[in-house]
């Protein structure tokens, strides 16, 4: 039938069955990088209730910011290569509003060529 095997199932299963462009794997893994990130420092410790036990690090902290960074930079570019905010959340696995909030401040943001 339909049925595929691991090997054959691509990047971007579950989102559609386009091939994804360089900008929209880059997004995924630059939103991966993120959660990694967030996973050094957040810990969940109880599977059937699961409760957040936030771990201090400052390097941790740094890592996330340094990835959400990527992260923004990757939403504007993927944007800006024509993926609509509704794909750009679907391969981020994030909110549409979180996706909308970054685009609205990627837009307000000023020029790094202006200066």
């Amino acid at each position: 039938m339909g049925d595929r095997s691991g090997a054959e199932h691509g990047a971007n299963d579950g989102v559609d069955e386009e091939p994804w462009t360089l900008d929209e794997q880059a997004l995924l893994e630059a939103a991966l990088d993120f959660y990694n990130a967030a996973g050094g420092v957040i810990a969940f410790t109880d599977d059937r209730a699961p409760q957040l036990h936030v771990r201090q690090s400052a390097d941790g902290f740094r890592a996330i910011q340094q990835a959400m960074g990527a992260l923004q930079e990757r939403v504007a570019a993927a944007h800006a290569a024509g993926a609509s905010p509704e794909r750009i959340a679907q391969i981020a696995r994030m909110e549409q509003e979180t996706i909308d909030l970054i685009l609205q401040r990627q837009d307000a943001a000023p020029s790094s060529e202006a200066s």
